[in-house]
């Protein structure tokens, strides 16, 4: 009995399912998966230049008088800004700044034909940095405790005056305030009046 060497068939060329080799097959694989990359990396960068530019971008200021302008059926005037103010709101129950208070004196009329609410919430003053600044909004509750209030539906007609405040850094300028008739109307940029 001989003993012959046992020899393995060729190797057959495997094809996937498109009929390509194995390594065309690897190419397509990895050409897929770096444009899915490309297209989620786009699609980032879209998402964060679109938040960046909303940020930046100016706003329309339809502007009557320094310091006044109409955002919504709102006539908004800034009469002055007062600046330092540790805490406000009765003994006891005093809010604290973290930084300082400033307080923009504001009249603000319905020039619509509906009652209607001035969110304070919704305004926002920006320092000669650009950096905006959100309404103290329980603060605004002690300042605005006059009849009318600033804080309830304003009637058509009918113009009230109250206070705006912001806690901000003690250091801090403010140059400007947007102001919004409601949440769903276009902000307006108001250059405010030194502090006084």
């Amino acid at each position: 009995m001989t003993y012959a060497p046992h020899r393995s068939p060729p190797a057959a060329v495997v094809e996937d399912y498109d009929g390509l080799d194995p390594g065309t097959a690897a190419l397509r694989t990895r050409l897929w998966i770096a444009g899915g990359i490309v297209a989620v990396v786009a699609l980032v960068s879209f998402g964060v230049w679109a938040v960046v530019t909303a940020e930046s971008r100016p706003l329309v200021v339809a502007t009557s008088a320094p310091g006044a302008a109409t955002a919504g059926h709102f006539a908004f005037a800034v009469n002055g800004v007062r600046c330092g103010l540790d805490a406000v709101g009765p003994d006891g129950m005093q809010q604290r700044a973290n930084g300082n208070f400033c307080l923009l004196d504001v009249s603000v009329k319905n020039t619509g034909s509906e009652p209607e609410l001035f969110d304070s919430g919704s305004q926002r003053v920006y320092d000669a940095n650009g950096v905006a600044y959100a309404a103290a909004e329980q603060a605004a509750v002690f300042l605005n405790d006059r009849n009318p209030t600033l804080l309830n539906e304003i009637p058509p007609g009918v113009e009230v005056t109250g206070v705006l405040p912001f806690d901000v850094p003690v250091d801090v300028e403010l140059v400007e305030v947007s102001v919004h008739g409601a949440l769903s109307t276009p902000g307006v940029r108001i250059t405010l009046p030194p502090a006084g």
